[in-house]
Order: structure tokens, then C-alpha cells, then sequence
């Protein structure tokens, strides 16, 4: 019988494959798209080239933003901050969102969503 108990795993960054999308690479590492296939949990690094907009978009999910590398902006529901290396941001359930670099600089971040999701676009 299967069991759907998981266990502790460690891995890279490296040992992740990154899936590519129109706007940005993601490396998931938690989650259905995982290394580590988690329910509740979803976390991984995502990239964005310098002069690029992300696609506006929201989640069904709180997620939480730490800046690793770069600097841009982040749109959050009509409000623009400016985020560099370091910085953590909060984006509520149901928020528009929208990640912008600079001519001089890409944007590389962690994030985490609590709850399920599965990213498509």
C-alpha cells in the first residue's frame, strides 16, 4: 500500500529544473509542482529578466515575497513599491499583482503561498 505520508528530503537549488514561462523561470520546490509534492505549502524562487512586466495576476492564497537578488517594483492592489535585496513583501488573497524590472537590474525572489495552488501561467 502507498503511503501518503511524506518524508524529511533535502536538495539544491540546482537539483530543481526550472520551468519557464512567458515573463519569468520558476524553480518550484514545495507544492503540486514541487520536488517535494506539499498540500498546504508552496514555496520556490522565481526570476525575472531586467526590463521585464509580469503578467497581472492573483491568487486564491496569501503569499509572502523576499527579495534574494535585484531590485524593481512590485504592484500590489493599485499601490507600487519599490523593492530591492532584502526586502519582504505581503500580498493578500484575491490581490492584483504585478512584478516590474529596471533596464539595469533583474529581480530574483522566494515566495511562499500558504494553501494549495497550482500555477499555470
Amino acid at each position: 500500500m502507498k503511503s501518503d505520508v511524506l518524508k524529511p528530503e533535502k536538495f539544491n537549488e540546482n537539483d530543481i529544473n526550472k520551468k519557464v514561462f512567458e515573463d519569468r523561470w520558476v524553480r518550484f520546490a514545495f507544492g503540486p509542482q514541487g520536488v517535494v509534492g506539499t498540500e498546504s505549502l508552496n514555496l520556490g524562487i522565481v526570476e525575472f529578466d531586467k526590463d521585464r512586466t509580469s503578467l497581472s495576476h492573483s491568487h486564491e492564497v496569501e503569499e509572502s515575497l523576499y527579495v534574494l537578488a535585484g531590485k524593481g517594483a512590485i504592484e500590489v492592489g493599485g499601490t507600487n513599491h519599490n523593492v530591492k535585496k532584502g526586502d519582504f513583501l505581503f500580498v493578500p488573497a484575491n490581490t492584483e499583482h504585478t512584478i516590474l524590472t529596471g533596464n539595469n537590474s533583474r529581480i530574483r525572489i522566494f515566495f511562499v503561498f500558504g494553501g494549495k495552488i497550482n500555477i499555470e501561467y
